[in-house]
């Protein structure tokens, strides 16, 4: 087992940042789960987690306070060891169709919610030269489908930066884990969960905006899930160096997920096509 550490885990209130408080937990951690809303009327996780030592936080992260809570935070407890950048959702719909006022509230969830975070715990983390920063991304930042294309982007986004950020934290000891999950098995994409998806316009109506948005809401797409608690195993023993983990060097990407492959090597053969292009790019 690894060394007991204080974890931060936005987003905890249900699927896999639930599952990741409850695994972390288990593993002898000590987790601060953040929640956006109140607390719920069925109280069954919430008391679940506190039962475990759990300790529920409220952290908006679409807020601006958000770096001043976390600072709060991290004074209160004496330090943040592990930054878990796990909220968001998703929107399911044409590029066309989803509207501007949507598109900025999903990435000021799922980008700068982020930075916030993270902007909330580097100092503390800079002086004590340890920590390590996980921000939960998607296989879309992969290999992006159709219907999921403003999440892709604030997925794609956040790789952006997140590439850099570990880069310029390395020197202070603090390590940088971007996950990479698949399908899983959580709400992600259901409107009873955190999804939301926007009504195809006539020309969307029928076509592979309209098939991958009734898939995503399938039992097909449920049986092809990876369990939520497989892949937050998964990433509790990647950040502990422990289980599956154990003696492997885990760089900056951790992909996970039954489907998660086929992404991979999709994009693949699109920068093999790109490097046969040196001819062109080569040509200056």
């Amino acid at each position: 087992m690894a060394p007991s550490q204080v974890w931060l885990i936005t987003g905890a209130s249900r699927g896999l940042g639930f599952d990741m408080a409850k695994t972390a937990l288990k593993a002898g951690h000590k987790v601060i789960a953040c929640y956006r809303n109140r607390k719920p009327d069925d109280t069954s996780k919430w008391d679940e987690l506190e039962a475990l030592g759990g300790i529920w936080t409220n952290l908006d992260v679409s807020n601006e306070d958000a770096e001043a809570k976390v600072k709060a935070l991290v004074a209160e407890h004496g330090g943040i060891d592990v930054l878990v950048n796990n909220a968001g959702y998703a929107i399911l719909g044409s590029i066309e169709d989803v509207p501007l006022d949507k598109v900025h509230a999903i990435f000021n969830t799922n980008f700068i919610g982020t930075l916030r975070t993270i902007k909330g715990v580097l100092p503390s983390m800079r002086e004590r030269k340890t920590g390590t920063i996980v921000n939960i991304s998607s296989s879309n930042a992969i290999s992006p489908a159709p219907a999921l294309g403003i999440y892709a982007a604030t997925k794609f986004a956040m790789e952006g930066y997140t590439e850099t950020l570990q880069m310029e934290v390395a020197a202070f000891g603090i390590r940088v884990l971007l996950v990479e999950p698949g399908a899983t098995a959580t709400e992600f994409a259901s409107e009873t969960g955190t999804g939301i998806r926007v009504d195809p316009s006539e020309p969307y109506q029928e076509g592979i905006v309209r098939q991958t948005s009734d898939y995503l809401a399938s039992p097909q797409y449920a049986a092809s899930s990876s369990d939520s608690l497989a892949v937050v195993e998964r990433i509790v023993e990647a950040i502990d160096g422990t289980g599956v983990m154990a003696g492997k060097e885990i760089g900056l990407r951790l992909p996970l997920g039954k489907d998660t492959g086929a992404g991979i090597e999709k994009r693949a053969a699109l920068f093999a096509d790109l490097a046969n292009l040196k001819d062109v790019w080569g040509s200056f």
